[in-house]
């Protein structure tokens, strides 16, 4: 299906059929065995209020209302600590960061400029001149290292696309579809099966069939009704995300690079063009510019010009103007990625709370819940993209404010005292329990978290005597043992010596960790590739050098 909207022009691609929708799916459950107490058992935990996302609150309005709960669903869980960085040796001097830029700083973007000789893109914003770089695999967008399940056990239809079943209907998800294609892409080109890339295709072609025409660019609709975060502005069917337009775009322009097959080609520059069209109330948009800022709008209203500016769905989008400009070099996909890198730079003060998880959205400032944890990581993406060390450095900023989502493991209790407690949304102690340990024991943690008003950080204790409970970080008395929470750098980091003659650590599996004096003097220069918490205490992880793989404590070196 296919529907012009504004404009006609020639279709660069034509399929000759468009695949059958059926109301059929395959929905399977995955559930997670849980790791054996050894103190015992007790009550069952209740999630604590102030772990809730922000989007629990039931629908107003019409029934007919839905929530496509896929965007603000949690993030997938974070890749395996890797031994060492992913870079080849022969792409460490090419890649290797620079000094960081000045938020504010940049140039005006727009028609009144030619950018490398071509047209300008029709907007006016600011950006800045960052370098864009083109990355070896593993650092690059959307990586993976273990392959998804040839056994789909995500919902489906009876062809294998991926679809959303929303109360007792099954629709496509342009979002889901993009996404669930760019995993099945890694996963080819991990295994080689060529199973991932025929269903891989399959996601590519629905989102073609489906597409919908304004000027000749390609827009992918999402066929349901939305209310904005379940509270706010309603959207009626159809309405369009740039965060769609961005994933399918990366989609596109990998199976080009993967197959040579033209007709992805000419797919990714049509929903390319739909970058270069000014917002027109009424028809299918999603680019603009507030403040003198351009924003890919995750939420672009269908009736009228006026967003959410999503902080994640943002970058996504963006990450598809990286991936079109790594197979065209074209001139003004890198603009428009200077303009969106440089936005999510510059609003980073109305998303980031200080000690505390970021804001989804700007227009709401609602509570990024785990998306958090996605906001650290587009940070260390651009870091990758363009060199600029400040975006480490947010990263690295915003990682200190509110630890990873989703970080389970075995906590380590010494013999002696130990309290649990509960607390309300707010942060008052509703419970409490001590538990008095003749030897050392542990107990199953579901997550580390922060607790609104407390200080330090959490364990919510999954199974045992103090099932239920939050327990305080507190080495060497109670912490998670082994390595836990890693942000990867993804370029390697350079610091500095801040402690002569710092020790630098290695771990096993088991927590167990040895120590080695190092020559390091203050002053000296050294690069990193992870930071992590090993044993309940922060290090970062060196990857050249004498020492390298080893671990240092976070307070004996300067991050850059």
């Amino acid at each position: 299906m296919q529907r012009e909207v504004d404009m006609p022009r020639s279709d660069p691609l034509r399929p000759d059929h468009t695949s059958p929708l059926t109301r059929r799916a395959v929905v399977a459950g995955c559930l997670a065995a849980g790791a054996l107490p050894l103190l015992g058992s007790g009550p069952a935990w209740a999630t604590a209020p102030e772990l809730a996302t922000a989007w629990e609150p039931t629908v107003p309005g019409a029934p007919d209302v839905i929530d496509p709960a896929y965007e603000i669903s949690p993030p997938a869980p974070p890749e395996p600590l890797q031994k060492l960085s992913a870079i080849p040796s022969r792409d460490v001097p090419r890649l290797a960061p620079h000094a960081p830029s000045t938020p504010g700083a940049g140039k005006v973007g727009g028609p009144a400029r030619t950018y490398a000789g071509t047209t300008s893109v029709p907007f006016q914003f600011r950006y800045d001149d960052f370098e864009i770089r083109e990355l070896p695999v593993g650092i690059e967008p959307y990586h993976m290292s273990t392959p998804v399940p040839l056994v789909d056990t995500g919902v489906h239809d009876s062809t294998g696309v991926r679809m959303v079943l929303l109360g007792s209907t099954l629709y496509n998800h342009p979002v889901a579809q993009a996404q669930y294609g760019l995993q099945l892409l890694e996963s080819h080109r991990i295994t080689g099966n060529q199973v991932y890339l025929d269903r891989a295709k399959l996601q590519a072609q629905r989102l073609v069939d489906r597409r919908t025409l304004r000027s000749g660019a390609w827009f992918y609709p999402y066929p349901f009704n939305y209310r904005l975060h379940r509270l706010y502005d309603f959207y009626a069917a159809p309405w369009y995300s740039m965060m769609a337009q961005g994933q399918a775009l990366s989609l596109f322009t990998r199976l080009h690079q993967r197959t040579g097959e033209a007709n992805w080609k000419a797919a990714a520059d049509a929903t390319f063009a739909s970058f270069l069209l000014p917002p027109v109330a009424g028809l299918p948009w999603g680019v603009w510019v507030v403040n003198g800022l351009l924003w890919l709008e995750e939420y672009p209203h269908p009736k009228l010009i006026k967003g959410d500016r999503t902080y994640n769905g943002h970058m996504f989008s963006a990450y598809g103007l990286y991936d079109y400009w790594v197979l065209t070099k074209d001139a003004n996909a890198k603009l428009l990625l200077q303009g969106a890198i440089t936005t999510y730079r510059d609003v980073r003060d109305l998303i980031r709370v200080r000690h505390w998880r970021s804001r989804y959205c700007v227009a709401h400032g609602t509570d990024a819940g785990s998306y958090h944890t996605t906001h650290i990581n587009q940070f260390m993406q651009q870091y990758a993209i363009t060199g600029d060390t400040f975006m480490a450095q947010m990263g690295d900023l915003w990682y200190t404010d509110y630890p990873p989502a989703g970080v389970k493991g075995s906590i380590h209790f010494s013999a002696g005292s130990h309290t649990g407690y509960k607390f309300s949304s707010t942060g008052a102690i509703t419970a409490s329990y001590t538990l008095r340990l003749t030897r050392s024991s542990s107990a199953p943690s579901a997550d580390r978290l922060k607790v609104m008003g407390q200080t330090g950080i959490w364990y919510a204790i999954s199974a045992g005597t103090l099932n239920g409970y939050l327990v305080r970080e507190a080495t060497p008395a109670r912490y998670q043992i082994g390595i836990c929470a890693g942000l990867g750098y993804k370029l390697h980091r350079p610091g500095t010596i801040a402690v002569a003659t710092p020790t630098a650590y290695s771990i096993d599996s088991a927590g167990v960790m040895g120590g080695v004096r190092t020559t390091y003097q203050v002053g000296d220069p050294v690069a990193l590739d992870m930071r992590a918490v090993l044993n309940g205490v922060e290090h970062v992880r060196l990857v050249e050098g004498p020492y390298a793989g080893r671990w240092l404590g976070l307070g004996t070196v300067i991050r850059g």
